[in-house]
């Protein structure tokens, strides 16, 4: 490292920092770059494709499925309270885990925090919305948490539920009805439901 040693040290510490960042927040990996380029050519081949051709596209799905480092000795059928992680993000969360470990407080704050709001950026840009309207969770439960625990609710407000709804939800609402003193009532359907005026009405009444 000739020429770091004849820096200033400020100039070190500038250089230092700027080659960290972007290691943190390069693609670096060769699985990477090599299932993205494959991924691209398997999308452009089903891309005038209708939904059930594609559905049946062996060759488009075998790529999605080497992306994933799931055991072919089992047939995953809850993507809902756990999912399995694409290997680019398996590989993602352990190198920056790694560099963290190496030095918290300069790594988390001094690094990965800079690249906080640049990723807000882009998924306001996916999601169509604002960047001041995106909040970044651990997950759906998380953030429907948030959202329940925020709401300006007094003692003696009512929430209408249903006894379908996902059980992490429910007590939350059942949390606030004990911490708040607000009604928690729900409705029940028998299955199956086709009248959306019925469902409709129900919560009504």
């Amino acid at each position: 490292m000739p020429y770091i040693a004849g820096m200033a040290q400020h100039d070190r510490r500038s250089f230092l920092k700027m080659t960290a960042l972007a290691g943190a927040f390069s693609s670096n990996s060769f699985f990477q770059q090599a299932h993205a380029e494959e991924w691209q050519a398997a999308a452009s081949a089903v891309n005038d494709h209708d939904a059930a051709t594609v559905a049946q596209n062996e060759d488009f799905w075998g790529v999605i499925q080497r992306g994933y480092s799931v055991s072919p000795l089992i047939l995953n059928l809850n993507n809902g309270g756990v999912s399995p992680a694409p290997i680019v993000v398996q590989e993602a969360v352990a190198r920056y885990n790694q560099m963290t470990n190496e030095g918290p407080s300069y790594f988390m704050w001094q690094i990965l925090d800079q690249g906080r709001e640049p990723l807000r950026q882009k998924l306001a840009r996916l999601a169509g919305a604002s960047a001041e309207e995106i909040a970044i969770n651990r997950n759906a439960t998380e953030a429907l948490n948030t959202i329940i625990y925020g709401l300006p609710l007094k003692a003696g407000d009512e929430v209408v539920g249903c006894k379908f709804d996902y059980p992490n939800m429910m007590n939350a609402y059942r949390q606030r009805a004990e911490r708040d003193g607000i009604v928690y009532k729900q409705v029940t359907f028998k299955f199956p439901v086709e009248d959306v005026d019925a469902v409709v009405k129900t919560y009504e009444q």
